[in-house]
C-alpha cells in the first residue's frame, strides 16, 4: 500500500460559468484507437496523431481496436486483488510500497487499478512516483490527520494532472478539482436520494470519471480517510458503469444506472452511524484525437 502503514487499507481551471448539465454533454468525434500487443511486456500503443507507449504485462490482453473506454478498461476485468498491488512504469507488477520489487503474481489494488487503467485512457505512462505525489505535503508520516489519509484524492488529481478536467459538485455546479484539499470539497453525499437523482445526466459518453470515496473515521490519529478509488463511464444511453478493485472480487464493474447493482453497490459502501460518505468525481474529456 502506497505511502502508508498496513493499517489503512486502500480498496486506497476555475469554473465556466455556464450551464453544466448541457456543457457536460456536448458530443465529441474521437477517431479510432489503434493499439498493438508487442513483445512478453506487450508494448500497448495508441495513437492520436503522436503515439504514446505503454507496456503492460504478458497476462492482461490488450484489444487490437479500442474504440471505446469502455474496450479499455474492460481489459483489466477479472484481475485478482493485491494490498498495494500495481503495475509498473515498466508494464512489471510491482507495488507502490517498494516499486523495485517485481511480484510473481497478478494482482492489483484499487489504486493500482486506476493508475493501470488511467495508462492507456489518457495516452500517458504515468510513473507510480507521480501517481503518489503527496501534493499538498500534509499526508506523510507525521501527518497531524493521519499518514495517507488523502492518498486517494492526491493519486486521482495526480493521475489527471495537466488534462482538462472538472470537479462536479452537488446542484449541477463545478469547481478546479485542485482549488480545494482533501477535507473540502469532498463531493457527493454517497446515499443521498439526490445524488443518483441528479448525478446520472453528469455521466456523459466520451468522458472518464475519477472517483476518490471518502469517509470520516474514528480511527486514532485520522479525522477522514479518501479509503477508495474507482473510474466511471457511460457504455449506453442508459447504463453508466463504476470499475473498480475489490478485495473479493479483484477487478470489476457494477452498473450504477441498475437499482439492484447500485443497491449493491453503497451497501458494500455503507455510512456508519451519523458519519456520511462521499464521492469525489474528477471528468477528464477522453483526450483521443484523429491523427
Amino acid at each position: 500500500m502506497p505511502r502508508t502503514s498496513s493499517k489503512i487499507i486502500l480498496t486506497k481551471a476555475d469554473a465556466n460559468n455556464r450551464n453544466p448539465m448541457v456543457a457536460h454533454c456536448v458530443s465529441k468525434l474521437f477517431a479510432f484507437v489503434s493499439i498493438l500487443s508487442l513483445t512478453v511486456s506487450a508494448s500497448y500503443i495508441l495513437a492520436q496523431g503522436k503515439t504514446a507507449s505503454v507496456p503492460l504485462p504478458s497476462n492482461i490482453k490488450a484489444p487490437l481496436k479500442a474504440k471505446t473506454p469502455e474496450a479499455i478498461l474492460s481489459t483489466f476485468l477479472g484481475i485478482a486483488f493485491r494490498e498495494d498491488g500495481a503495475i509498473n512504469e515498466q508494464g512489471q507488477y510491482a507495488s507502490f510500497g517498494m516499486p523495485d520489487k517485481i511480484l510473481k503474481e497478478p494482482g492489483l489494488n484499487c489504486s493500482g487499478f486506476v493508475l493501470a487503467a488511467s495508462r492507456f485512457l489518457l495516452q500517458k505512462n504515468i510513473s507510480l512516483a507521480t501517481a503518489v505525489r503527496d501534493r499538498l505535503g500534509d499526508s506523510g508520516q507525521d501527518s497531524a490527520l493521519g499518514r495517507d489519509w488523502d492518498f486517494g484524492w492526491d493519486l486521482v488529481l495526480n493521475i489527471s494532472e495537466g488534462f482538462e478536467r472538472t470537479l462536479l459538485l452537488p446542484g449541477g455546479k463545478v469547481a478546479d478539482p485542485a482549488a480545494g484539499s482533501g477535507l473540502a470539497p469532498l463531493g457527493y453525499d454517497l446515499h443521498s436520494p439526490e445524488t443518483w437523482q441528479e448525478i446520472e445526466s453528469r455521466i456523459c459518453f466520451n468522458h472518464i470519471y475519477f472517483v476518490s470515496l471518502n469517509r470520516p473515521t474514528w480511527q486514532p490519529g485520522y479525522k477522514l480517510l479518501h479509503y477508495h478509488v474507482g473510474i466511471l463511464i457511460r457504455t449506453s444511453g442508459e447504463d453508466w458503469y463504476i470499475y473498480h478493485a475489490t478485495k473479493k472480487q479483484g477487478v470489476v464493474r457494477e452498473n450504477l444506472s441498475n437499482e439492484q447493482s447500485r443497491a449493491r453497490f453503497l451497501g458494500s459502501n455503507s455510512n456508519i452511524g451519523q458519519a456520511r460518505k462521499h464521492m469525489f468525481i474528477v471528468e477528464v474529456p477522453w483526450p483521443v484525437k484523429s491523427g
